[in-house]
């Protein structure tokens, strides 16, 4: 079965497309898992510790570290469409070059200069949130999908478990980094890290894709379905399976925006200490990393949309039970849940989107529901800000989001196969 050269890593790839040796692959799977450890993992999960810090020490309220969170996670999603045209563009080496750039620049502002609200939102918000996006998920997944046709739950959930592995390791290692000592030094870890992550893709990423995977028939591979059509973005946005994935992906957004930008602070307000607040985070992100292995070793075996809809009835629970947890008991009541929810629940979306639209057309649709997912996240972020600033505790909001990701159960749980024809499926 050929494959697409201009996939993965830019058109460039077409004149030089050859069959290349089984092992690149895992190679490749290393370089990204770096990547995303220190680009992604680190500011978006240890960003929570030093903020916190930060919140006390320059006098910023709620509302507007809401709001510089909210643009960050925008900035993480919405240019989604922007950067799948990138990649096809000029290569996922290029934008994640550009990418682990721009993190590593905004640390480095945020550990050096930043002092009013509006250098935090530019520095964080703009481009953090940007190089996030641009050396982050879309740009790894994308390579992923091309190269894995068999065994791509595995290998998906191989590259996602450098967020819970990175986020397991930055809240605690933050706290311990910055405790008795300036939040700014946390900062400026983040950005010595991104550099090393700049040097490993400018050292063993390939500039250009174009190769053949020495992969068996789709068809051949195993029972859960996998599509051996092409389909086009304005075919995919007229299934049924799209919008129900759409749900499934809004929902699992808004309940982790919510627990990573406002999960510390939450905590603290609650009366919990700084401590407990990060070992929690750190309690979370474990148990997704637990999610992401076992929605990857069955992926391949049980239909991911079927595996989706029991995690995600996971984080209902996580959510209600974290808007007001009851002691240490608490604390793991909800983290384990929901942790173990997201987790898996990222392996599924992954898989589906490679399983039911093909690689070919894997950066558009996800570059559209990053977008989609992101713009609703960051209104979420902000406006549990302001909310906080209203009421004194952001309860309500976690209610909400324990409702939507009640819904988003029963649409993932729909969320059958696409038939070939697009205007019935």
């Amino acid at each position: 079965m050929a494959f697409d050269s201009s996939l993965a890593l830019g058109d460039r790839g077409k004149a030089a497309a050859r069959t290349e040796p089984s092992s690149y692959r895992w190679r490749m799977i290393a370089v990204l898992w770096f990547v995303v450890a220190v680009v992604v993992a680190l500011p978006s999960v240890g960003s929570g510790v030093l903020n916190a810090r930060m919140l006390t020490e320059l006098g910023f309220d709620h509302g507007l570290y809401g709001m510089a969170f909210g643009l960050f996670v925008m900035m993480m999603g919405v240019p989604g469409p922007l950067v799948a045209a990138g990649i096809r563009r000029y290569g996922v080496k290029a934008v994640m070059l550009c990418g682990t750039a721009m993190v590593m620049m905004g640390a480095t502002l945020i550990g050096t200069v930043v002092r009013e609200g509006w250098h935090f939102q530019l520095a964080f918000g703009l481009l953090l949130g940007g190089g996030v996006a641009m050396a982050g998920v879309l740009p790894a997944q994308a390579a992923v999908t091309h190269w894995f046709q068999d065994k791509r739950a595995l290998a998906l959930s191989i590259v996602l478990s450098a967020i819970d592995i990175g986020g397991i390791a930055a809240a605690p290692l933050l706290e311990w980094v910055v405790t008795g000592r300036d939040w700014r030094l946390g900062w400026l870890v983040i950005a010595a890290l991104a550099a090393v992550g700049m040097l490993a893709v400018a050292l063993f990423l390939r500039a250009e894709s174009g190769y053949a995977v020495d992969a068996p028939p789709v068809e051949h591979l195993s029972h859960v379905h996998k599509t051996t059509r092409d389909w086009t973005l304005r075919e995919i946005i007229r299934t049924r399976a799209f919008w129900f994935i759409a749900i499934f992906n809004l929902a699992v957004g808004l309940s982790w925006i919510l627990l990573m930008a406002h999960g510390v602070v939450h905590l603290r307000d609650l009366g919990f200490s700084s401590g407990q607040a990060a070992q929690t985070v750190a309690l979370m992100v474990s148990a997704s990393l637990a999610g992401n292995i076992i929605a990857g070793s069955l992926g391949d075996r049980v239909p991911p949309h079927r595996i989706g809809a029991f995690t995600i009835a996971l984080m209902v629970v996580g959510m209600f039970l974290a808007a007001h947890p009851n002691g240490s008991l608490g604390l793991i009541a909800f983290a384990l849940p929901a942790g173990f929810a997201y987790g898996a629940s990222q392996v599924c979306l992954m898989a589906l989107l490679g399983n039911y639209f093909g690689h070919r057309a894997f950066p558009s649709v996800f570059g559209l529901l990053l977008a989609m997912g992101t713009i609703a996240a960051a209104a979420l972020a902000a406006t549990a800000g302001v909310v906080f600033e209203q009421i004194g505790t952001y309860t309500p909001v976690f209610y909400v989001c324990a409702a939507i990701t009640g819904i988003a159960t029963l649409a993932i749980a729909m969320a059958s196969p696409p038939r070939a024809d697009p205007i019935t499926a």
